[in-house]
């Protein structure tokens, strides 16, 4: 069994003081980067077509703010959750509501670019709007919306990965005063895999003025997170083709699942400290079957071995015996990351070893439990991980360097 020493080397990654600088991030996640609107009416509104913002980062990301871009800007406008300003918490989401509402000349294309702003790793992203007005009509002749959609957009309920929900009936009603040829009613990019749909229009199908054809869609995620797609109507009128496109949305999650104890041993001869959750590991240890001996220190917390819900993973790297023979157990992207870049001779032996919650500005969410690091800030170097704040002052009066986020310094959370 390797020893849980965290080798000297390392103090070139955390710092002088041993203090991580490794921090948790924000990723803002969009479930469109570009919005066709196709064919709508002079000064008449589009229906909305939704942007689904997620955050699914470990830290809070801030929307500082939304910006509409470019020549035709004034055909476009938003609203609807993200603000700004906005802050979602890991895992939360918001969404803009984009509207097309022309005012330009008829007859003629429509460009803009929609701007997010914010504190994600990613700061700004560009979201391309592009339409037309009215194809040929020298005064308006349609109500609305060439095709008006009920609901406007299909946002499923979070759905357990693997699973089917109920079906969703989305109706579109041709309002033009002309009759269109439907090519095409199906799913266009993304994660079109997870939505299934069936329609009452066959291809080739005429569809006249007032009538309404139904498309009807269940959401079956494949991953965990937000999942998104378009739900795309390719349509021909004389000359023209249009492309209407519809917002599909949904969240795949991962089913219950029981959290495990995690275990601290001690090495007396090395005086050093290591954790594990693995029952093979344990028996090992418990047997004895390690050129010295550790023990069980009657500390252990609660993880979870795959991911949940806001979680982040712990990754666990094996240091090589000339570098220290050790483990070294890395909270979050950025610090498994950093570490891994800063010494490419470390064994990544696990990128997500368990999941814990991370802390927000030092301060753990309700119903879980801070985790303390402590540093031992010596040549044969070794962390210790403890959720008792009694222990880890302990460990800092024998001259040990206390490490994390906030006030508290508090580095995770367990379950």
């Amino acid at each position: 069994m390797r020893t849980s020493a965290w080798s000297a080397v390392l103090v070139s990654l955390i710092g002088a003081c041993g203090v991580s600088a490794a921090r948790a991030l924000p990723v803002a996640d969009f479930s469109r980067t570009a919005i066709g609107f196709s064919y709508h009416t002079h000064a008449v509104p589009s229906p909305v077509q939704p942007v689904f913002v997620t955050n699914v980062g470990d830290a809070p990301l801030n929307i500082s703010t939304i910006t509409i871009t470019g020549t035709r800007a004034d055909d476009y406008g938003f609203a609807g959750t993200c603000g700004p300003p906005a802050r979602l918490t890991p895992g939360e989401r918001c969404r803009i509501d984009v509207v097309m509402t022309p005012v330009g000349p008829l007859r003629t294309p429509s460009s803009a670019t929609l701007t997010v702003t914010s504190d994600a790793v990613l700061a700004s992203q560009d979201i391309r709007l592009t339409g037309f007005i009215d194809p040929g009509n020298a005064t308006p002749q349609i109500p609305s919306a060439l095709f008006s959609p009920s609901p406007e957009s299909i946002d499923f309920a979070p759905q357990a990965v693997g699973t089917s929900s109920a079906p969703v009936t989305m109706a579109i009603t041709n309002l033009s005063v002309l009759p269109w040829t439907l090519n095409r009613l199906g799913t266009a990019g993304g994660n079109a895999s997870d939505f299934t749909i069936t329609s009452s229009c066959p291809a080739d199908f005429s569809w006249a003025h007032a009538q309404t054809c139904t498309a009807t869609v269940t959401f079956h995620p494949q991953a965990a997170g937000p999942r998104a797609t378009e739900l795309s109507t390719a349509l021909t009128w004389t000359n023209f083709d249009a492309d209407y496109r519809y917002s599909l949305t949904g969240i795949g999650t991962v089913g219950p699942v029981a959290s495990v104890q995690v275990v601290e041993y001690y090495n007396a001869s090395l005086d050093h400290y290591f954790i594990t959750w693995i029952a093979a590991e344990q028996a090992n240890l418990d047997a004895g079957n390690t050129p010295t001996r550790w023990v069980r220190t009657g500390y252990s917390f609660n993880i979870y071995t795959s991911a949940q819900a806001a979680t982040s993973p712990v990754c666990r790297y094996y240091i090589p015996p000339g570098l220290g023979d050790s483990h070294f157990f890395g909270r979050g992207m950025t610090e498994c990351d950093a570490t891994g870049t800063a010494h490419p001779t470390f064994v990544l032996e696990d990128p997500a070893f368990m999941h814990v919650f991370l802390p927000i500005a030092g301060t753990c969410s309700g119903g879980t439990t801070p985790i303390y690091r402590a540093f031992s800030n010596r040549p044969d170097a070794n962390h210790r991980y403890m959720t008792d704040r009694v222990v880890r002052d302990q460990m800092v009066a024998r001259g040990w360097l206390a490490e994390g986020d906030g006030p508290d310094l508090v580095v995770m959370c367990a379950v």
